[in-house]
């Protein structure tokens, strides 16, 4: 059990960074060196975990446990790669753009004379 430790410690070690990258919203590049890291980690775990659960009185659950938990981070994994390899390109034309029109007028301040909350399109209704 011993060697496990050192194991789980690399591990929780590489999901802090991942964390970490999370935290400052790092760019896909990063985390999916991160997460591929990771994956590495969780394998060397659960190799061990396989090799040795009878000799260390290790329950067959964690062996399962250890396996959905690092196909969960394989899926993450080829996700974030995906996006760190494709990334968004430039946004596209403006709907005005795209229909051939220019942007809006400047909105000119208008000279009120006395106006009211009580005014209508025709004056101010308490005045008539």
């Amino acid at each position: 059990m011993k060697d496990f430790v050192p194991l789980r410690q690399e591990a929780e070690k590489r999901a802090a960074i991942i964390k970490t990258l999370s935290q400052r919203k790092a760019p896909p590049s990063e985390a999916c060196k991160a997460i591929g890291s990771f994956s590495q980690a969780e394998v060397k775990m659960i190799k061990y975990i396989e090799a040795n659960s009878r000799r260390c009185g290790i329950p067959d659950e964690i062996a399962g446990q250890l396996k959905k938990s690092h196909a969960n981070t394989e899926d993450m994994h080829t996700k974030v790669c995906a996006v760190a390899a494709n990334p968004p390109g430039p946004a596209g034309p403006s709907l005005s753009e795209a229909l051939g029109g220019s942007a809006l007028p400047e909105a000119k301040p208008t000279k009120r004379s006395g106006g009211s909350t009580f005014d209508t399109l025709n004056g101010n209704i308490l005045a008539r």
